[in-house]
C-alpha cells in the first residue's frame, strides 16, 4: 500500500531561467573534457573529417529539437522524455522510458564522478604530492554535488555556470593562440570538403560526434521550475545545441590546424590523451596547461551536477506517477526534491565506493562501461520521443506547423535510428570488450525498461491520482 504524499510536493516555480538551462545542459556535455579526451579519439577514428562530422551531428540534433520543443509547449513535466512518450505511446511505454532515462543518467553520473575523482587524484599527486585514492576523491565529489543539489536548483546553476565559463575560456585562449601563430600547414579548410571524407569510417566517427552532444535534452527536465516553460525550453535547447556545435567544430578545427593534417596520424600514434595538453603547452604555456588539467576535473564536476539534477527529477516524477514509493514525491523548503536528491546521491556514492574498492581501471573501464549505456539510452529515448511527438501532435497540435509536428520528427526517427544502429555496431570502440561484455553493459537498460513497463501496467488505475495538475 502506497504511503500518502508529503504535504509539500511541488518543485520550486519560476526559479530557473533559460540562461540557467543552457548552463546546465552545456555543462553536462563537459566541452573541455570532450576537447581534451574525446577529440583525439575522434581523429583516430575519423581522420580529418571530424570537424565536418560535428556540423552534421549538430544539424541532426537541431532537427530533433524541432519536434521535441514543440511537445514541450504542450507537456510540462520533470519526466521530460518519459512524459512525452507516455502521452504519445501510452502509459506502459512511458513508464518503461522513465526507468531507462533514470538508469542512463545515473550510470552517466557515476562515470562522470569516477572520471573527476580519477583526474583529481592525479592532480593532487602531481602538484601537491598528496596520494589519495581515486575512489575516495570521487566519493567526496559525489557527496559535495548532492549537497549542492539539495540546497537550491539555482545554486547548482551558478556553480555550473562558473565552471563552464572557466573551461570555455581556457579553450578560447588555446584557439586564439593557434590562430595567431598559425599551424604548420595553415587553416585546414579541406576538412569540410565531402570529397575528402572517408566513407568506411563514418560509423565510428558519428559514434563519437553524437555521443558528446548528450545532455542538451535535459532542458525539459527543468520545465516545472523554469520561467515561461514553453519559450524557455525551446530557446535553451536550440542555444545549447548551437553552442555545443560551435565549440566542438572550433575545437576540432583548431586541433587539426595546430597539428597539421599530414602529421595527424603520427602525432596521435603516441599518447592521444596528452595531445591537447601538449599542444596547449606548445602554443600557450605550461602554466596554462596546468590550469587546463585542473579545469578538466571541474568540467566533470559540472557534468555530475547536471546529471544529479536530472536523475533526481526523474525519481521525483516517477514517484508522482505512482511508479516509485510516495516518499520520493516531496520537496524541501527550497523547492528541491529532497528525498529524490538524497537517494540519487546515495546510490551514486555507494556505486563509487564499490568501484573504488575494486581493481577496475577508473578511466578505461569504470568510465567507459558506465557512459556507454547513457548514449544508447538517450538515443533510444530520442527516437521514441520523436514517434510520440508525431502521434500526439497529430490530434492535439493544430497550432504547430507541419514541419514541427510531422516532418522534423520523422526525419529524426530516420537519422537517429541510423546513428543508434551505428553505435551498437561499433560499441566495442567505446568499451574495448566483446559481445558478451557489451550485452552485460547494456543489460541495466533492458532491466530498467521491463521494470518500468511492468510497474506502469500495475499502476494504470492510479494514473489520475498521481499526476500533477498540469498533466491531467
Amino acid at each position: 500500500m502506497d504511503m500518502p504524499h508529503p504535504p509539500q510536493h511541488e518543485l520550486r516555480r519560476d526559479v530557473v531561467s533559460a540562461r540557467h538551462l543552457v548552463f546546465f545542459v552545456v555543462a553536462a556535455a563537459a566541452p573541455l573534457t570532450v576537447s581534451a579526451g574525446f577529440l583525439p579519439l575522434g581523429f583516430l577514428v575519423g581522420g580529418t573529417m571530424l570537424p565536418a562530422a560535428f556540423v552534421i551531428a549538430g544539424i541532426a540534433y537541431a532537427i530533433f529539437a524541432v519536434g521535441f520543443t514543440a511537445m514541450s509547449r504542450h507537456v510540462t513535466d520533470a519526466g521530460a522524455f518519459s512524459a512525452y512518450i507516455d502521452k504519445g505511446l501510452g502509459r506502459t511505454a512511458g513508464s518503461g522510458a522513465a526507468m531507462v532515462a533514470w538508469a542512463g543518467y545515473t550510470l552517466g553520473q557515476i562515470g562522470f564522478a569516477a572520471a573527476s575523482g580519477f583526474f583529481a587524484s592525479i592532480f593532487l599527486e602531481t602538484y601537491l604530492s598528496v596520494s589519495i585514492p581515486w575512489g575516495l576523491c570521487a566519493t567526496v565529489i559525489a557527496l559535495l554535488v548532492t549537497a549542492i543539489s539539495y540546497a537550491k536548483i539555482d545554486l547548482g546553476a551558478r556553480v555550473a555556470a562558473v565552471l563552464l565559463i572557466l573551461e570555455i575560456s581556457v579553450l578560447a585562449v588555446f584557439a586564439i593562440a593557434v590562430w595567431i601563430q598559425g599551424g604548420p600547414e595553415g587553416a585546414p579548410w579541406s576538412a569540410f570538403d565531402p570529397g575528402s571524407w572517408q566513407v568506411p569510417v563514418l560509423g565510428g566517427t558519428f559514434l563519437v560526434t553524437f555521443l558528446v552532444f548528450i545532455g542538451f535534452e535535459q532542458t525539459a527536465v527543468y520545465s516545472e521550475e523554469v520561467q515561461d516553460a514553453g519559450t524557455a525550453v525551446r530557446k535553451a535547447t536550440f542555444w545549447a545545441i548551437g553552442l555545443l556545435t560551435v565549440i566542438y567544430v572550433a575545437a576540432a578545427f583548431t586541433i587539426l590546424m595546430a597539428v597539421g593534417p599530414s602529421r595527424l596520424l603520427s602525432v596521435l600514434s603516441g599518447n592521444p590523451s596528452q595531445v591537447v595538453f601538449d599542444l596547449n603547452t606548445s602554443f600557450v604555456s605550461s602554466v596554462m596547461t596546468d590550469v587546463m588539467q585542473l579545469l578538466v576535473i571541474t568540467s566533470f564536476v559540472a557534468g555530475v551536477i547536471a546529471l544529479q539534477n536530472a536523475g533526481s527529477r526523474y525519481l521525483f516524477s516517477m514517484s508522482r506517477r505512482g511508479l516509485l514509493p510516495a516518499f520520493l514525491y516531496g520537496t524541501s523548503a527550497s523547492g528541491s526534491p529532497r528525498a529524490a536528491v538524497l537517494l540519487q546521491g546515495g546510490l551514486v556514492t555507494v556505486a563509487l565506493i564499490g568501484f573504488g574498492l575494486s581493481s577496475l581501471d577508473p578511466y578505461t573501464q569504470v568510465v567507459t562501461w558506465t557512459n556507454a549505456p547513457t548514449l544508447f539510452a538517450v538515443l533510444a529515448l530520442q527516437i521514441a520521443t520523436s514517434v510520440a511527438v508525431i502521434r500526439w501532435l497529430a490530434t492535439r497540435g493544430a497550432r504547430e506547423s507541419l514541419w514541427a509536428r510531422l516532418i522534423a520528427p520523422a526525419l529524426s526517427v530516420i537519422i537517429l535510428g541510423i546513428v543508434l544502429y551505428l553505435a551498437v555496431a561499433n560499441m566495442s570502440l567505446l568499451t574495448g570488450i566483446g559481445a558478451i561484455g557489451n550485452a552485460l553493459i547494456i543489460s541495466p537498460l533492458v532491466i530498467a525498461f521491463l521494470a518500468g513497463a511492468v510497474r506502469g501496467r500495475m499502476t494504470t488505475g492510479r494514473r489520475q491520482e498521481q499526476l500533477a495538475p498540469e498533466q491531467l
